[in-house]
Order: C-alpha cells, then sequence, then structure tokens
C-alpha cells in the first residue's frame, strides 16, 4: 500500500499503490491494523540482496467490524499455510460445506477459521480422491 512497507529491491510502482488504496476506499474497506514483525516476507540472506516487504493485510468494512470486532489482526505463526483452492469453486458442494460448518460451530471467530480450514482440508482430500478415481 505504501513504499515505506518494502526495503530493499526495486521500488514498487507508485501508481499501483495508489490505485489499490483507492479500490480499498471504493468497497469501503479499512486496514484493521496488525500485531507482529512488520516484514511479513523476506528473500535473501545477504544485506545487497536482501528483500523485505509488508504483504498480508487484514481488511474489512465496518458492518464486519461491528459484527466482529477486532483490536488487530495478529501474525499466524502456523507450520503450514492455508490455500483455498480455485477447483473448489467448481464443486458443487464447497459452499454447502462451507455453510453447514459455520452455522454449527459457535466458538470465536479465530478458531472458527481455523477449524473452518482443517474442515476444507479434509474434505478436499476426500473430494480430490473421488474426482481422480473418475478420470
Amino acid at each position: 500500500m505504501y513504499g515505506f512497507e518494502k526495503k530493499g529491491g526495486a521500488q514498487r510502482d507508485h501508481k499501483k499503490m495508489e490505485a489499490f488504496r483507492e479500490t480499498l476506499e471504493d468497497c469501503q474497506l479499512q486496514d484493521i491494523g496488525y500485531s507482529g514483525t512488520w516484514f511479513t516476507w523476506e528473500r535473501g540472506n545477504l544485506p545487497e540482496t536482501n528483500i523485505r516487504e509488508r504483504l498480508d493485510r487484514g481488511v474489512a468494512n465496518e458492518k464486519w467490524l461491528n459484527l466482529f470486532p477486532i483490536d488487530k489482526a495478529t501474525e499466524y505463526l502456523g507450520n503450514q499455510c492455508f490455500h483455498f483452492e480455485a477447483w473448489w469453486t467448481l464443486e458443487e458442494a464447497t459452499e454447502q460445506v462451507i455453510k453447514d460448518f459455520w452455522e454449527f460451530n459457535a466458538e470465536s471467530l479465530m478458531v472458527k477459521l481455523e477449524k473452518l480450514q482443517e474442515k476444507l482440508r479434509e474434505w478436499a482430500r476426500q473430494n480430490k480422491g473421488k474426482k481422480e478415481g473418475k478420470k
């Protein structure tokens, strides 16, 4: 979002950063803040090749913030990143899996999200096996 969020390497394109900030504003999204290591991505071991950037960011609209009050996003130090796979959107059952899980779990938002990740991974393993068997 801002040039000072990167150290090393080529400078970020100021026009693209401005366009991103304007898009967030147009969508009425605001940065929810962050608690953790300032730079969330790093590459290069030597001082002359080291690049550090703040890439990860949490944004939300006012309605979401009213539903889920949060002070700041916190750094997630898990040993495995979660990736929502594009093929999941092609499966009719994906939306229902998420809805069913979300409606029947009354825990905090962060706990819900962590457990939903586990549920989606499990569901994906089962479905991917079935999909590959059809080929």
